[in-house]
């Protein structure tokens, strides 16, 4: 699929720039090329093994640009929940308000105050100048910004039918306020789980009279339920549903082209533990159309989202992808995943957070593109 390899390498290497500073034209370019490349897939996945690093965000940033400058790809879909991106980018279109700064406590927080994604928004919101905008929707089906913790419960019963004997104004008011206090992430698991979801069963069915953006609602009707169903350790279908999100989405905007931009977690073709997740439904649908790219680094530093602290790079395997690609001394290296297996079957390569490596073997029909960087630079929180 890819060409430009360098002759004799242990790794297929796409191209190769240096020397390459952060935000610089270099990286830019290889970003248009990295475009040029995929873009024959309806649907581009681009992944991160952390939501901390600030040149793998400039290089996505830059490729999301690309995709839908030269490529015509006209929807972005954000790791970030279903609803809130819907009521932002729907108050951005119709009232003029600013993605950028609506962001902070609605979109999920890594990108919301990361400054790299600051001039993605902004790209956003000036391409809606022009004859070919570029749309931006969310796809997790966790729900927790600012957004749903204000607006959704009382959006979603003024957008009810009439209650009736099937379904009261009592029942929504108790089911309400359990979907409430779920949003809110301070929900208590009720004495009897099944009376609750035989309660929530009846909404739904209820929800199907709904004439204002029923099929959206059936989605975040589910999402709710995979939430609570999650808080409360029933089970974890969180990414799962965030592929049914997705493959609305995709129906939604049938025959375009679309971006996704989440953790590998949710984006590659299977889990490396089995376990259901949002690429594995994507890839079920769209085989042969879905295209996912991996990142990952040899050194560096990068934010974990959860302690907020800086870490670095763990110590590379002796027989590690990325301890090969720094020995073709490029800053940037853009690997096909499939040949890269042929020359270097038995190499490890980093998965999650630069620190868990898995076989290449186990990975290889998971992703399709890998791009490695030299040196992992932290993202910047503002």
């Amino acid at each position: 699929m890819f060409g430009n390899y360098v002759s004799g390498a242990l790794i297929a290497v796409m191209w190769v720039i240096s020397p390459l500073s952060v935000a610089s034209a270099s990286l830019q370019e290889v970003a248009n090329e990295f475009a040029a490349n995929v873009a024959q897939h309806q649907y581009v996945a681009l992944g991160e093994q952390s939501h901390g690093a600030a040149n793998v965000y400039n290089f996505k940033r830059e490729a999301v640009k690309a995709l839908h400058k030269n490529h015509n790809f006209n929807v972005l879909a954000l790791e970030s929940g279903l609803y809130d991106v819907d009521w932002l980018y729907r108050e951005f279109v119709k009232n003029g308000a600013s993605i950028e700064q609506s962001a902070p406590g609605n979109i999920f927080y890594m990108y919301a105050n990361s400054a790299e994604l600051k001039p993605l928004f902004k790209y956003i919101e000036q391409s809606h100048s022009t004859d070919r905008p570029l749309k931006l929707v969310g796809f997790d089906s966790q729900l927790t910004g600012g957004i749903s913790k204000q607006f959704l419960v009382k959006e979603l019963g003024s957008l009810l039918p009439p209650f009736n004997a099937q379904f009261s104004k009592t029942q929504w008011q108790e089911v309400a306020a359990v979907l409430q206090s779920v949003i809110e992430i301070n929900s208590t698991k009720p004495k009897n789980t099944d009376v609750f979801f035989e309660l929530f069963a009846q909404l739904e069915a209820h929800a199907l009279g709904m004439t204002t953006r029923p099929a959206f609602w059936q989605r975040i009707l589910v999402g709710l339920k995979a939430q609570a169903k999650r808080q409360w350790q029933l089970s974890d279908m969180r990414s799962h549903e965030m592929g049914n999100n997705l493959v609305w989405q995709a129906k939604l905007h049938k025959g375009q082209k679309m971006i996704i931009w989440a953790h590998i977690y949710h984006l590659q073709k299977e889990r490396v533990d089995g376990a259901q997740n949002a690429g594995q439904v994507m890839f079920a649908q769209y085989p042969s159309a879905y295209h996912v790219t991996h990142f990952t680094g040899g050194k560096g530093q990068f934010v974990d989202f959860v302690s907020m602290k800086t870490r670095s790079v763990s110590a590379l395997a002796k027989n590690s992808v990325e301890l090969a690609a720094n020995k073709l001394d490029c800053d940037i290296c853009v690997l096909d995943v499939r040949t890269l297996l042929r020359k270097a079957p038995s190499s490890e390569v980093l998965l999650v957070d630069y620190e868990t490596s898995v076989p290449l073997k186990d990975i290889a029909h998971k992703w399709d593109s890998l791009v490695h960087f030299a040196h992992v630079t932290p993202s910047k929180q503002q």
